[in-house]
């Protein structure tokens, strides 16, 4: 398998251990990880994960899932093209929950090193996201 497909693999396990039981991730990601577009103060490693997707995340949302779109891998990076497809069920920003779907369309950079995830950047589309939360 090329380096670029065990990249990608990895990216793969990364999104299913973060929206399953995280019980895995220790082996996804090193233990100095940080995710960029996580909120100040979160721990570096396997630690800001869980927080992330079960605290932050799992507060805001239910019955996420990620639908992949495509991938891209050069060197140590990929970009991972996708959408979190989930359910609004906490408050966020201000917005009641009503129980909307919302589909939200994201990229994400993972840099790879000694075969974990050791850094990542996200962009989405965050005003998309707001007027699915109050439709």
């Amino acid at each position: 398998m090329s380096m670029s497909q065990t990249n990608k693999d990895l990216v793969r396990r990364y999104y299913a251990e973060a929206l399953g039981d995280l019980a895995g991730i220790e082996q996804v990601v090193s233990p100095t990880f940080v995710d960029h577009h996580f909120p100040p103060g979160l721990p570096p490693g396997p630690a800001g994960v869980r927080q992330f997707f079960q605290t932050i995340l799992g507060g805001i949302f239910g019955e996420m899932k990620i639908e992949h779109d495509f991938m891209l891998a050069e060197g140590d990076k990929v970009d991972c093209h996708f959408a979190l497809v989930a359910k609004h069920t906490g408050e966020f920003a201000g917005i009641k929950p009503k129980g909307n779907s919302i589909r939200c369309p994201a990229i994400s950079t993972f840099r790879i090193a000694e075969g974990k995830l050791a850094e990542a950047w996200e962009i989405f589309d965050s005003g998309k996201l707001l007027e699915q939360m109050r439709a």
